[in-house]
C-alpha cells in the first residue's frame, strides 16, 4: 500500500505546545488558602491545573466554570489554570496569593426556589479584589508581573499588561 500524508495507527497528535497536567501541589496550596480565608464554595469542586510552558504571555493564570461535558466526566464544577514557568519561579506566599485571586472567582450561589446550585465566575470588583488588597496590599501581584516579565523578556512597557 502507497504511502500517504494520513495518520496511521500509532501516531500521535499534537493540538498544541501546550501541555496541561493536574496539579496536587497546587490543590495543596489551594487547600492553605481555603483553610486560613474560611472559604466556602457549597458543593463545588475546583479542578487545579499547571500550563506548561504558559498560558500565554500577558495570563498568568484564570478561573473558568467547565463546561457541562467536562463537569460530567471530571466531576470539576471550575477549573484553575497557572502558567507553570511562571509557578515554578514563584515563592510559597506569591503562590498563595495567586490562588486566593483565583479562588474569589469561584461564585457557587444556592437557588432556593429551585433547590439547586448555581455555578457562576465572580469578576473582580475595579482592577481586582478588594478583600486581597485591603487585606494583603499588591506587591504580589507586582512580582506576579516581574516573574512572568522576566521569564519571556518582555518590554518593561508591556509588563503591567500581565494579569490573572
Amino acid at each position: 500500500m502507497k504511502d500517504n500524508d494520513f495518520l496511521k495507527p500509532g501516531d500521535t497528535v499534537a493540538h498544541s505546545n501546550k501541555q496541561l497536567m493536574e496539579s496536587p501541589e497546587v490543590e495543596k496550596v489551594a487547600d492553605i488558602v481555603i483553610e486560613r480565608e474560611s472559604l466556602d464554595f457549597g458543593p463545588a469542586e475546583i479542578g487545579y491545573f499547571l500550563v506548561y510552558p504558559n498560558l500565554s504571555k500577558y495570563k498568568a493564570a484564570k478561573c473558568k466554570k467547565a463546561s457541562r461535558e467536562v463537569e460530567y466526566y471530571s466531576g470539576n464544577n471550575y477549573l484553575i489554570e497557572i502558567s507553570g514557568e511562571m509557578w515554578d519561579m514563584l515563592d510559597q506566599k506569591t503562590r498563595e496569593m495567586v490562588l486566593f485571586h483565583q479562588l474569589m472567582h469561584v461564585d457557587p450561589v444556592y437557588k432556593a426556589k429551585n433547590q439547586e446550585w448555581k455555578m457562576k465566575i465572580r469578576k473582580p470588583d475595579f482592577s481586582d479584589f478588594y478583600e486581597i488588597n485591603d487585606k494583603y496590599g499588591n506587591d504580589w501581584y507586582k512580582t506576579v508581573q516581574a516573574t512572568v516579565s522576566s521569564l519571556y523578556d518582555l518590554d518593561p512597557k508591556r509588563e503591567s499588561k500581565v494579569n490573572l
